[in-house]
């Protein structure tokens, strides 16, 4: 089993022998972005970990494998058509009232309704078969389905309203106390959590930049901070360094459509050459040794290493073999230099680089980038927006997004052309009829082992086409009190959701 974490001990000094011998109760932390949309798992909130308010009927543990959570046993049925479930008869809502299946078959009737970031298009219905049994019957055989049953957590049937996740009750291990936006939130443990009760038993969590949630450290106002590579080295005195293994990428994604109006299209990005060339010079191992300071790996896919990632990467030549080839790919496609610029039929390579403003890592990779394909006569000006911008541009103009999930589906979900426009998935509208064939033909497979050679040949189609440049495979890095232990915490997906806190029942203060 492969090591999923390193911890760097900094700076462990004299600043310690005065440390209280009371074990604090209370942890300030800051994890990450504050959700867009509060803490409603209809719409999004705890796809890519456990929602810390409310509980999935299935959850991961460190080692990704598939264990009980609400439920306790699961069984797809022969013909691949039915899920049955039987549920935990001990949850009660942090209210204390009890969840029943009722709650569990509205939660996913209403995320179904709501088309929110969940594909459930492929769900039929859910049916009550007992006090503590459902059924969930489905269109077509979907061997990812299962991946709902452990994304969509739990809501109240009698409490869900308009606003539930500004202070949601959910069966998770905590509740939400106030949130103030913009600036943290309180949360106290659940009193009726059925599972192992956290050590700590209030949390702040602090909403905060890169550079804030480091000063914050520096005056001592935090136990815990996701940080930047850019302060690895930099802790300060008495905090140590976690480094988790993640499925967490950065790529670029190319709009894949000619000009179709204001709003779709991008007449260069849509030439294969031009994806082509600049993938072929982009060196990842300067991205991740030079520029990120070796806390990552190079990306060739959006599932690198996984059991539905490509079987083989690139062939990997010097920098200066990778520009020749990039120059005679441009050149016998008819892109010729002029003043500087490759130009062809009228068209000029030049193209506007969106990217998240704030974020130094995505920042650092736009540049980075920029400046490695201008001698290759392209031209690209990164220019840093929020995500309400950015998704104004993100079908016209390439954008360096993030990705990375513990599910094949989500290879489905950024190449099918079935979610062409759809929410920030396949923001290229990238069309391929073969490969959304083999997608399917993944999706019906009789079993999990079965569909991986579909994964794999839809891997190969989607390296032809380049619909994305794929950079860096990040490490999560995390600044903790020195006496705070995380214990294990698993490979994380991308960073959406706070991963780091899925095993925080498990977390405990070691001084005293």
């Amino acid at each position: 089993m492969r090591t999923v974490f390193v911890i760097i001990t900094l700076c462990c000094s004299l600043a310690f022998t005065n440390l209280a011998t009371a074990q604090p109760k209370t942890l300030t932390i800051a994890l990450g972005a504050e959700p867009d949309s509060g803490f409603d798992p209809i719409y999004g909130w705890g796809k890519y970990n456990a929602p810390l308010f409310q509980s999935s009927l299935i959850r991961r543990d460190e080692q990704l494998n598939l264990t009980p959570d609400l439920a306790v046993s699961w069984k797809l049925s022969k013909d691949k058509l039915i899920w049955d479930v039987n549920i935990r008869e001990d949850v009660l809502f942090s209210d204390g009232s009890r969840l029943t299946p009722d709650d569990i078959k509205f939660t996913f009737d209403t995320a179904k309704k709501a088309a929110s970031v969940h594909d459930l298009t492929n769900l039929s219905k859910v049916t009550i078969t007992s006090k503590n049994s459902l059924s969930f019957e489905l269109i077509k055989p979907d061997i990812n389905f299962i991946d709902n049953l452990i994304n969509v957590a739990v809501v109240p049937a009698q409490l869900y309203k308009s606003g539930y996740g500004q202070l949601p009750t959910g069966t998770g291990p905590f509740e939400l106390v106030r949130w103030d936006r913009g600036q943290q939130l309180i949360a106290k443990v659940n009193p009726y959590y059925y599972g192992q009760k956290p050590f700590f038993e209030k949390l702040i969590i602090v909403f905060s930049d890169e550079e804030s949630r480091y000063s914050r450290l520096a005056a001592g106002q935090l136990d815990l901070a996701a940080i930047a590579p850019r302060y690895a080295q930099l802790l300060p005195s008495g905090f140590k360094l976690w480094s988790v293994e993640t499925v967490d990428n950065r790529g670029i994604s190319w709009p894949m459509e000619k000009v179709q109006d204001a709003d779709i299209g991008n007449d260069v990005t849509s030439q294969l050459a031009i994806r082509q060339a600049v993938d072929r010079v982009i060196d990842r191992d300067v991205l991740v040794n030079l520029l990120l300071d070796g806390h990552a790996t190079a990306a060739f896919s959006i599932a690198d290493g996984l059991p539905w990632g490509p079987v083989e990467t690139p062939e990997q030549v010097s920098p200066d073999e990778q520009l020749s080839q990039a120059v005679e790919i441009l050149e016998q496609s008819g892109w010729e230099l002029i003043d500087g610029i490759r130009q062809k039929q009228g068209l000029r390579a030049s193209m506007t680089l969106y990217y998240l403003a704030g974020d130094s890592i995505r920042e650092q990779l736009a540049l980075t980038v920029a400046q490695m394909v201008k001698p290759l006569g392209i031209e690209i000006m990164p220019r840093g927006e929020s995500w309400e911008n950015i998704y104004k541009h993100m079908h016209n103009q390439p954008v360096l997004f993030g990705f990375g999930s513990h599910s094949a589906s989500e290879v489905r979900f950024v190449h099918h052309s079935q979610y062409r426009g759809k929410d920030y998935y396949n923001a290229g509208y990238y069309f391929n009829a073969e490969l959304d064939a083999v997608l399917d033909s993944a999706r019906h497979a009789a079993s999990w082992q079965e569909s991986l050679p579909y994964w794999r040949d839809a891997q190969a189609l989607i390296r032809q086409d380049l619909p994305w440049t794929w950079l860096v495979n990040l490490r999560h890095l995390y600044a903790a009190n020195r006496c705070l232990d995380l214990a294990e915490p698993g490979v994380e997906p991308h960073g959406h959701g706070w991963p780091l806190a899925n095993n925080i029942s498990q977390w405990r203060w070691t001084c005293r």
